[in-house]
């Protein structure tokens, strides 16, 4: 009787492909899943610098009405000065502890710069703007907004790098961005008053996080008339926006707030200075390019000890 073994003279079992063939097809299977994950985040993250987008010319648009309003007032007859005008008075964040802050600004520059760059995706860019300046100072000018995740990513370097030039007080409160944008754990500019002898710093937070019921966000903080200008003529009002004096831009965040999302501001402020880990290498790396963007764009590469430590001297 005829044995059902595979093997044996009595069966004719079916032909397996060769070990070669099923490996390739099990990569070419790979292959074509990874190609399809990276398309959908390539897309996803589209999506949402679109919608940061649109945001940023709606906020353009109201802050042009807001700026014809108080000019209108002040020809009647209202107020004097200049500069950037608050809208509303919600809370400057909520408080940081003293802790963590002195975490934040005590990580050594070189940890900075020895942060693996692989997950920059947006560098400061030179520019051949009129100069930038305010009180005889180069100034840094920074124009974002309390919803936008993109902001609240580039928030965390950018605090980073302007501890080591100079002192904030009050300290920035943390807050997140909207929960429909990202919902990403970050600190915020307003209310806060910064002191460096090499620059001044002007933030504007153009709107908070709340949603004012028609599809936007509620206004915070108006841009001059001339700050408008040059963040519209520079990058079409796209948050978040960093002028470095006139002689250097950053149009977009430098890295993707994708992996901050969702976490304690705790969690993130833990891993800065932690280059083993994807958050704490985007945070490091970008500090280090935006410290280095201080020194030559407005310090003149002061203090020194700073500048040759981002330089390598």
């Amino acid at each position: 009787m005829p044995s059902n073994r595979p093997g044996s003279s009595g069966s004719s079992p079916k032909k397996k492909p060769s070990t070669t063939a099923a490996a390739k097809k099990k990569s070419s299977s790979s292959e074509r899943f990874a190609e399809r994950q990276a398309a959908k985040q390539q897309a996803a993250q589209q999506a949402r610098r679109a919608r940061t987008r649109a945001y940023g010319i709606a906020a353009i648009a109201l802050v042009v009405l807001v700026v014809g309003a108080l000019v209108i007032v002040k020809v009647a007859g209202g107020g004097s000065g200049s500069g950037t005008v608050d809208q509303a008075s919600p809370p400057a964040g909520t408080p940081i502890p003293a802790a963590t802050l002195t975490h934040l600004q005590s990580v050594p520059i070189s940890t900075f710069t020895a942060a693996p760059t692989s997950g920059i995706i947006t560098t400061p860019q030179s520019v051949n703007d009129p100069a930038l300046t305010a009180d005889g100072k180069p100034d840094l000018l920074y124009i974002g907004a309390e919803f936008c995740p993109h902001c609240a990513a580039e928030r965390w370097p950018l605090y980073l790098a302007l501890t080591k030039f100079g002192t904030f007080s009050p300290d920035p409160g943390k807050i997140h961005s909207a929960n429909e944008d990202g919902d990403v754990p970050t600190f915020t500019f307003y209310g806060t008053t910064y002191s460096s002898p090499y620059f001044t710093f002007t933030p504007v937070e153009a709107t908070t996080n709340k949603p004012d019921g028609s599809g936007g966000y509620t206004v915070l903080q108006t841009p001059t008339q001339a700050q408008l200008t040059l963040w519209q003529d520079t990058n079409g009002g796209s948050f978040p926006f960093v002028d470095f004096g006139g002689k250097v831009v950053l149009p977009s965040a430098q890295y993707s707030f994708v992996p901050l999302q969702n976490l304690p501001f705790s969690a993130v402020a833990a891993q800065v200075g932690q280059n083993s880990t994807q958050i704490g290498a985007d945070i490091g790396a970008s500090a280090a390019q935006l410290i280095s963007t201080i020194c030559t764009s407005l310090s003149h590469d002061q203090p020194a000890a700073v500048c040759s430590a981002v330089h390598g001297g």
